[in-house]
């Protein structure tokens, strides 16, 4: 990938992120767990989130079995035929800087934002709520 797409893929991250905050885009499940998608007219775009173990020289952090993992996610944009036009890793953007942009804590909070949307999390949590409230 190019410094060009990655610094472009790091804006368009940022700007879903603000749209996202703002309650302006509609975030829905995809086929595969854990990848959240929102679509326009010519194109898609995928938020995926997976762990990585076996990390040498990398921030890493300790889950309770004791592995050291990493977390990682990707921004995918496919065109309106399906194909894959660009994608990337926070890990492959993270040394690319772009106005000041944590690409990593943009991808974390996207990601966490796009699957409490899709998945219907926070109306989840108000109707147990509401339900044992009146139990």
């Amino acid at each position: 990938m190019t410094h060009r797409s990655t610094a472009k893929l790091i804006k368009i991250s940022n700007v879903l992120l603000t749209k996202t905050r703002q309650g302006r885009l509609t975030w829905v499940p995809t086929e595969k767990l854990d990848v959240f998608g929102v679509d326009f007219p010519d194109y898609s775009i995928r938020i995926a989130h997976r762990v990585v173990r076996e990390i040498p020289d990398r921030v890493v952090r300790e889950i309770p079995t004791g592995e050291t993992v990493m977390d990682n996610y990707k921004v995918e944009i496919y065109n309106s035929e399906g194909r894959l036009v660009e994608a990337a890793t926070s890990d492959e953007m993270k040394d690319e800087l772009h106005e000041g942009i944590n690409i990593a804590e943009v991808l974390k909070e996207l990601y966490e934002l796009a699957r409490r949307q899709a998945l219907g999390i926070d109306n989840a949590l108000d109707d147990l709520l509401s339900r044992l409230s009146s139990a």
